[in-house]
């Protein structure tokens, strides 16, 4: 006859846990929070580049709404938005015909120097006796500011130096 075999019972090993994590998780984990710092740190400098020109914009946006701006006006706040990207030295001192081929530079597409006789004109027109073409000449003029802040500023890396 056979004997039974005298069998002690299995004893299965404890099932892995996740601690202590392995080396590889702990990279993943790194560099995790390093890209998400990483984001936040571009956007918040994007925002702050920004700034600017958003705040140039609004008050073309406002003065949609009520009275609009002279073509003076508008230049002021070019100037204004000029002077928070590029180096005082090189935008301060511009004046007349440099300042025109200086925004004109900074576009694809020149909006200014072709129209300098406008420019001249308008800046010391008195608004008060203007007629309807006067007053659509003028706010042409205002719309190329409000064109050259937007795609003008913030200026790409290395073209204000």
């Amino acid at each position: 006859m056979k004997q039974p075999l005298d069998l002690s019972p299995v004893i299965t090993p404890d099932t892995p846990t996740w601690w202590p994590l392995a080396w590889g998780w702990w990279a993943v984990i790194v560099t995790s929070i390093i890209l998400i710092a990483f984001v936040f740190y571009i956007a918040k400098r994007r925002k702050n580049d920004q700034q600017p020109k958003q705040e140039a914009l609004s008050y073309f946006t406002n003065s949609q709404s009520s009275d609009r701006l002279s073509p003076s006006e508008a230049q002021r706040i070019l100037r204004q938005a000029a002077l928070s990207y590029f180096p005082r030295e090189k935008v301060a001192g511009l004046a007349g015909d440099d300042w025109l081929k200086f925004l004109d530079t900074q576009l694809k597409k020149p909006l200014f120097v072709e129209k300098q006789a406008q420019w001249r004109q308008s800046l010391y027109q008195d608004t008060t006796s203007m007629n309807d073409e006067q007053r659509q000449s003028q706010q042409q003029l205002v719309d190329d500011c409000e064109t050259w802040l937007r795609k003008a500023l913030p200026p790409k890396r290395g073209s204000h130096d």
